[in-house]
């Protein structure tokens, strides 16, 4: 007796992407979110560049008396790319703001820098548990 199994590798091709893209929007969605809680806040904008184009970017609304030039700043911005897993936070001086200084914490007590570090060391294995829900669930599980 013999037994032939056929695989359609296409079908499988298309579910593993399928529940990769699934899986890179949630966690990115998810790290962006807990990211920005670690942030330097003043008037928002660096928190704000970050979601500019996502569906969070009702998140971080805009001190209403920032000056027009760190408005201007915004405005400019073009953010994360949540569906190709890209975090960028969009303002002239976010690399600096996280390599080095000391950030106030008037505004927002958990502000760090490094804050995706930060971020990660809190809840990395929260972004590793949606990783796989939401790998499965995009594969049709």
């Amino acid at each position: 007796m013999s037994v032939t199994i056929k695989t359609d590798r296409a079908r499988v091709a298309a579910r593993i992407k399928a529940g990769e893209m699934a899986m890179v929007s949630a966690v990115t969605e998810q790290a962006l979110s807990d990211c920005n809680r670690y942030a330097p806040q003043d008037c928002n904008i660096l928190r704000a560049s970050a979601a500019v184009n996502t569906d969070l970017r009702n998140k971080y609304p805009i001190k209403k008396k920032t000056p027009e030039k760190k408005l201007a700043l915004l405005d400019a911005a073009e953010g994360s790319d949540i569906k190709e897993g890209r975090i960028v936070w969009d303002v002239p001086y976010a690399k600096k703001r996280y390599l080095v200084g000391n950030p106030s914490h008037d505004q927002n007590k958990h502000a760090s820098i490094m804050w995706c570090e930060v971020a990660h060391d809190a809840h990395g294995k929260e972004w590793n548990k949606i990783a796989q829900k939401q790998f499965e669930k995009g594969m049709g599980k």
